[in-house]
């Protein structure tokens, strides 16, 4: 026989039980109300910081073209 068997449900659960019962009694008078998604209200800002990075690799990528460019047109005559 297992303890749960022997000494019947948890202290754990029934609290947890009674926190559910309580919690479904106070949502009834919010129905008609919804919420909005949470990245509207609290939105991130990954993509500046991701439009940010990308734009500085252009930036380098297009200034060590224009050095090498540089560098091989004034070092080869």
């Amino acid at each position: 026989m297992s303890r749960k068997e022997k000494f019947g449900n948890s202290r754990g659960n029934r609290q947890q039980d009674k926190a559910a019962n309580s919690l479904s009694i106070g949502t009834d008078s919010n129905e008609g109300e919804a919420l909005p998604p949470r990245r509207k209200k609290h939105p991130s800002s990954n993509y500046k910081v991701t439009k940010w990075y990308y734009n500085l690799l252009f930036v380098l990528f297009v200034s060590l073209v224009a050095g090498l460019f540089w560098y091989g047109t004034k070092f080869t005559d």
